[in-house]
């Protein structure tokens, strides 16, 4: 058994220049692309678990904008983090990597024991994704600074980014590392 990175919503329409803290997430890309190549060097799989929505998809559409359509090519992996040759990619309709999708059944194929979670957002991809996780079985680690939150109901991204690591922790018993403690 093995441990996989799943790399949460790291889509094309993520760093468009309206997307939502593109800035921040622009940031993390070279982070995320020596991190990405450490993994794959250990023989870890990689799979990129992106949002795949339709323009028939009332409910989600009432709350958010139409992006990561579904085969449209914003909706692919960035392209200077996926390796097609070696990568996996799985399309998920909801939050978490595991709702409507074949994750579980993925990772299990791969015999895949554990996870690290990377991607945005912290406070609803990696923590629903994280809890799931612990509920099938697979522990997990979040790489903290490959993450990123938004700043919602008032409060600053920072505390926002914080408030959703000590939540994942707490509730899919998540260890909280940084990329660089990872890869020593």
């Amino acid at each position: 058994m093995s441990e996989a990175v799943l790399v949460l919503d790291m889509t094309r329409d993520s760093i468009a220049p309206e997307a939502r803290a593109v800035e921040m997430r622009r940031a993390v890309l070279p982070r995320a692309g020596a991190y990405l190549a450490w993994a794959r060097g250990k023989g870890m799989p990689v799979v990129f678990v992106c949002s795949a929505r339709r323009r028939t998809d009332k409910w989600f559409l009432k709350f958010w904008e139409l992006a990561n359509e579904i085969w449209q090519p914003g909706q692919q992996p960035i392209a200077e983090l996926f390796r097609p040759e070696q990568d996996t990619v799985v399309h998920k309709r909801r939050y978490s990597g595991f709702f409507g999708s074949d994750l579980e059944i993925t990772l299990r194929e791969l015999e895949v024991a554990s996870l690290q979670l990377i991607g945005w957002s912290t406070s609803l991809a990696v923590a629903t994704t994280a809890i799931d996780a612990w509920q099938l079985g697979f522990p997990t680690t979040v790489v903290s600074d490959l993450t990123i939150s938004h700043a919602w109901g008032g409060h600053t991204v920072d505390d926002t980014q914080k408030w959703s690591l000590d939540y994942i922790a707490a509730m899919a018993k998540s260890k909280i590392v940084r990329s660089d403690d990872l890869m020593r």
